[in-house]
């Protein structure tokens, strides 16, 4: 059978014990909070930051680049074929057919023939004879003397 007594409890204890538990665990909810925004956490946030901010940059120019290079590529390829094309019509204009058409009609020259060449003799072998100065300076004669040196030794 079940005892009953009616004993006075203390109850004192209890509710100290279960006071100082709930300041325990407030405070462990305040740390917590500060932690998560103490400045150990938001240094390295901010770092992170950075370092995307400094690659989103560096994505950034180097598209600008990239168009860029695009855009001149494309330019001189327009110029290179520019080019083929005034190098054709130059060929056309210069060519012999052309040249002697242009001889013929607006000059009014004609072809020699065979029967019109005359050829001429001489008859000496030499042509040209140089002559050397003797009344030169000394700095000539010097430089002179500096330049076969030269070209002996093949500088």
């Amino acid at each position: 059978m079940a005892k009953v007594h009616n004993l006075a409890y203390d109850y004192d204890e209890f509710e100290e014990n279960a006071a100082a538990a709930d300041r325990d665990i407030e405070h462990k909810k305040n740390t917590a909070e500060k932690g998560f925004f103490s400045i150990k956490f938001m240094i390295p946030c901010i770092i992170v930051g950075l370092l995307l901010c400094a690659m989103i940059y560096g994505k950034v120019q180097i598209s600008g680049l990239c168009a860029e290079q695009t855009r001149l590529q494309h330019e001189l390829t327009e110029l290179e074929d520019n080019n083929t094309s005034l190098e054709s019509e130059l060929a056309q204009k210069t060519s012999m057919t052309k040249v002697e058409e242009y001889a013929r009609n607006e000059l009014g020259l004609v072809k020699l023939d065979k029967s019109q060449i005359e050829y001429v003799e001489v008859n000496n072998e030499a042509v040209a004879n140089v002559i050397e100065h003797k009344d030169r300076s000394v700095f000539v004669r010097i430089k002179n003397w500096f330049v076969s040196v030269l070209e002996y030794i093949g500088l």
